[in-house]
């Protein structure tokens, strides 16, 4: 015995009201249609760490990590929380919420890849 289902009005409503709520649901979850803006050396936290676009302005008294032979080549496209590759001019870092860096560029929490 076959027992067909029918659209009556109490669950058309159970129906309405579970897709409403779906939907509803969807749209908390943030969705990023637009690409991020890339990291401004204004903003606090790229001050607060030492980031530069060019890492050849940083400045080596301020954050002595950059100086020297070691410090003269560090980069973001060779840091670990850049990521990107190695020739790429931007990509998105992990310091920064995952907003895209200069490849060029250098910050303070610079970390060599392995």
């Amino acid at each position: 015995m076959k027992r067909e289902q029918t659209i009556n009005r109490r669950n058309f409503l159970k129906i309405g009201l579970k897709a409403g709520g779906g939907a509803l649901a969807l749209s908390a979850i943030p969705i990023q249609l637009v690409a991020a803006e890339e990291v401004a050396e204004s903003e606090p936290l790229a001050q607060a760490m030492g980031y530069k676009a060019d890492a050849a302005t940083v400045d080596t008294a301020k954050f002595p990590k950059r100086a020297g032979e070691a410090g003269a080549n560090q980069f973001c496209h060779n840091c670990a929380l850049f990521a990107g590759k190695d020739g790429d001019e931007t990509a998105p870092c992990s310091i920064f919420q995952n907003r895209p860096v200069r490849g060029a560029g250098w910050c303070n929490a610079w970390v060599a890849k392995s």
